[in-house]
């Protein structure tokens, strides 16, 4: 079953802002987003470059929908 993921940004970190959010669908397992998931979705979103080292969990609020 596919799970909806919401990633919002904590803080400013490269060219992502605070505020900045993101929803991920993961249907081949479980568990939360991974960071390479986390930069294509802010990428294909924002059409931004973004860092695989500035998406960790700690910069993010990431929710369950």
């Amino acid at each position: 079953m596919a799970k909806l993921w919401k990633v919002t940004a904590k803080r400013d970190s490269g060219k992502i802002v605070k505020g900045m959010s993101v929803e991920i669908v993961i249907s081949d397992r479980s568990g939360e987003p991974r960071p390479k998931e986390i930069v294509s979705a802010f990428q294909t979103k924002y059409n931004i470059e973004v860092k695989e080292g500035n998406c960790g969990s700690s910069y993010f609020v990431i929710e369950k929908i």
